[in-house]
């Protein structure tokens, strides 16, 4: 929560920033997403996640109310997103389209990078915690000092700066996929795909763990 002498837009701006510099289920997504496409494929990806991200925190500035997920609902959290991370993997290593000209291919047969990205915040237990945790706490701050509309602004300015680090993430995935070749593209596409079934495996037994 932003202290007396803070905006709380600025507060949320910097607290956008910082939870796009820390790695997590989005960012392997995304620089997966961008590394098998390109730009194109990788912005997509970014709109599903901002898009979907953008919605929940204008809710939360509107007077949603969102509990930090417990029980039950986060074991159930953990093991969707692990399972559509070991899906994204698996998809990952199937794909057999040239990596550098998948941006102009269809997604005919699997889903939508807009889709993907949008996923990867649904099922992010992670980033339903953070709703709960930080987000709740620094949009009704912003509502207690200028009304709704403070709050729309923070909300925004956070999702601003999340979506702006998480460009960087596009554009580093795709810019190196013009410098390399195809079999180093490859190669990246496989450990990226090691990387979200890591991840995946690792929620998918923490939430069926006792």
């Amino acid at each position: 929560m932003a202290s007396s002498g803070e905006s709380p837009i600025l507060t949320a701006l910097a607290t956008g920033l910082a939870l796009a510099g820390a790695p997590g289920p989005v960012q392997a997504v995304l620089l997966t997403e961008s590394v098998r496409g390109g730009v194109s494929r990788g912005l997509r990806a970014l709109a599903g996640v901002h898009g979907t991200f953008g919605a929940l925190m204008v809710g939360l500035a509107m007077g949603l109310s969102v509990a930090t997920p417990s029980g039950l609902l986060l074991r159930v959290l953990k093991v969707g997103g692990g399972a559509l991370l070991i899906w994204l993997a698996i998809d990952g290593l199937r794909a057999k389209e040239d990596p550098l000209r998948a941006a102009a291919t269809s997604s005919a047969g699997g889903l939508l990078p807009e889709v993907r990205g949008s996923l990867s915040i649904l099922l992010n237990p992670g980033g339903w915690l953070f709703l709960g945790a930080v987000a709740s706490p620094l949009l009704a701050t912003a509502t207690l000092r200028g009304g709704r509309i403070s709050a729309a602004a923070a909300a925004l300015a956070l999702v601003g700066g999340a979506a702006l680090g998480d460009l960087g993430v596009v554009l580093l995935g795709a810019l190196g996929l013009r410098r390399a070749g195809t079999r180093t593209i490859r190669a990246v596409r496989v450990g990226l795909a090691l990387v979200l079934a890591g991840l995946g495996v690792w929620l998918v037994v923490d939430g069926l763990k006792p």
